[in-house]
């Protein structure tokens, strides 16, 4: 249940996508942005800010069940656990070191193919499967897995924090409400 929760979360992110693109932009194609200011390039590009939309709702589905499925995991065959819940906070974070390494590995190919479909100049019209071909044909099938040492220190932290720090209240909320 709790992983089906996760994946929805995960692709609500798309409200936030046009954000998501112009940061992208401004850090790796800063001329896309000359002689327009921020108004004028939603103005001009409208939905096209939401390139990569459906790449992105492709990326945090499969991660967020990687996330719990992870977790859970670590929870079962690590520690034993029968009842989840139970987990002290040193089994939580250690479990959340587990779901947040499968969910950045899991997702870590259509999180390039997302990053590459936003940083293109906004008149090129090149679909994300042109972009996995001509990764596949050109960089080899590791491509697909570019930067995901930093991610893995830089987002994996934030992620097993957050991750463990609510795992470990959700218990504690269930023990005050009953």
């Amino acid at each position: 249940m709790s992983a089906t929760a996760g994946s929805l979360i995960g692709i609500g992110e798309i409200v936030l996508l046009p954000l998501d693109v112009l940061k992208i932009k401004r850090q790796t194609n800063p001329e896309s942005f000359k002689g327009r200011g921020f108004l004028k390039i939603i103005q001009d590009e409208g939905f096209g800010l939401y390139r990569g939309w459906g790449w992105t709702a492709a990326r945090n589905a499969p991660g967020s069940f990687a996330l719990f499925g992870g977790s859970a995991f670590a929870k079962e065959y690590i520690f034993h656990l029968q009842d989840y819940s139970s987990a002290t906070w040193t089994q939580n974070f250690v479990a959340s070191i587990c779901g947040a390494c499968s969910s950045l590995i899991v997702s870590a190919p259509l999180d390039v193919i997302k990053t590459r479909i936003q940083n293109r100049n906004f008149d090129n019209p090149e679909s994300g499967f042109t972009i996995l071909k001509n990764m596949a044909k050109n960089e080899g099938l590791t491509s697909f897995f570019k930067g995901l040492t930093p991610k893995l220190l830089t987002t994996g932290p934030k992620l097993v924090f957050s991750f463990a720090l609510a795992q470990s209240l959700i218990p504690a909320f269930d023990k005050l409400i009953k």
